[in-house]
């Protein structure tokens, strides 16, 4: 099994390409600037809301990644289930605000794993609220270190997908 990392972000890609863990990503899809010859923002170049977002999971699922009129076309063509790069039910989609929502709900719609990540001591209700009307599949606090709960959940979630993966081969 071969695991993949992307961050599809309404955040700034800049500042995000500048944290420690950036080169762990594939794929980094977030909102740009476009720049003069002295390197001074001019316009906004690409803008990354909560139905952008979607897009850019189709462009994982059918390995689309790049961002351009050619790769449009490809996205936007049928593509049938099987010969899809990454199933939607291979993917985990870990959220941790509004702009993931309709990410969440794809995912787990299509077969896949979503978790809604909130903030400890804040978020929790509202993290709460998706899984009760069953937009994500777990609820977890926004730790990452060794033994949390996410790691538990998302070693959990690889190990199914394995799983499920060696029994469709048998079939």
């Amino acid at each position: 099994m071969q695991i993949e990392h992307y961050i599809v972000s309404s955040g700034i890609k800049e500042i995000i390409e500048g944290t420690d863990i950036a080169q762990h990503f594939k794929k980094i899809y977030a909102c740009e600037f476009m720049y003069d010859y002295n390197g001074l923002i001019q316009w906004p170049k690409f803008a990354v809301n909560y139905t952008a977002k979607t897009q850019f999971l189709f462009r994982i699922n059918k390995g689309v990644l790049t961002i351009d009129s050619e790769s449009t076309n490809a996205l936007n063509r049928f593509t049938p289930e099987d010969e899809r790069r990454i199933p939607f039910r291979n993917m985990i989609y870990i959220g941790d605000g509004l702009t993931d929502v309709p990410c969440m709900k794809l995912v787990k719609s299509n077969g896949g794993q979503s978790i809604a990540v909130f903030d400890q001591g804040k978020g929790k209700d509202a993290a709460d609220a998706l899984k009760r009307a069953e937009r994500v599949n777990f609820v977890a606090a926004a730790d990452y270190s060794a033994g949390s709960d996410i790691e538990v959940i998302v070693q959990a979630i690889i190990k199914k997908i394995q799983a499920v993966e060696e029994m469709q081969a048998y079939a």
